[in-house]
């Protein structure tokens, strides 16, 4: 019922210890409206768009987080897609981006890539990942993906977010499409061990 959803609403605002008491935060009636009538009755999707709405919306100079109906609008259309990004979760997605990439499988690496970007994935930690998968997975098997790689990098620090999500796209895609080889890491690996574990004598007179 609307008047369930309002009371949910105004207890998230009010609450200091599970909402956002501690902020000084105004939304608008029409905001509010919109959030309860685009909702479908569901109690998750409200506080979804309410939070990404409080999130995304920077305070004032009195520190008050005005939320507009066009706020509101635009938090209610978005999915919140979040993981803790120092956690398991962190790990699990990025495991799976890789392991999509190394499978040839470019649906799925494209997919883990936008629910990085989406849950507020820092770009350069994906792009580093991309950038030593290229040397280590694909290698000798096509040398031009390291230099796509470490494009979509550039690209990234010259753009910026959000259209960086382009070349780095392209580059997951790219990666994932691509011929793999281990050989690289497997000779540099190897050579290594021969360093630490055997003599290697003296540089050969010419």
């Amino acid at each position: 019922q609307p008047n369930e959803l309002e009371s949910i609403i105004n207890k998230a605002l009010t609450d200091k210890e599970k909402g956002f008491g501690n902020l000084k935060i105004e939304l608008s009636s029409e905001a509010k409206q919109h959030i309860i009538e685009k909702s479908a009755g569901d109690a998750r999707r409200v506080l979804n768009a309410l939070e990404l709405a409080v999130t995304t919306t920077s305070p004032n100079s009195d520190g008050t987080i005005n939320i507009s109906l066009e706020v509101a609008e635009q938090s209610i259309q978005q999915k919140a897609i979040t993981y803790d990004k120092t956690g398991d979760q962190h790990y699990d997605v990025i495991s799976a981006f890789i392991k999509s990439i190394r499978g040839s499988d470019p649906d799925a690496s494209i997919h883990w890539l936008a629910r990085m970007l989406e849950a507020g994935e820092n770009p350069r930690f994906i792009a580093r990942r991309m950038i030593i998968l290229a040397a280590e997975d694909i290698g000798l098997a096509d040398p031009k993906a390291l230099s796509i790689a470490v494009a979509a990098a550039q690209a990234l620090e010259y753009v910026g977010m959000p259209e960086a999500r382009l070349p780095l796209a392209e580059a997951c895609i790219y990666l994932a499409c691509a011929p793999k080889s281990n050989a690289v890491i497997k000779a540099i690996d190897k050579a290594v061990k021969d360093i630490k574990e055997k003599s290697i004598g003296e540089v050969p007179i010419h």
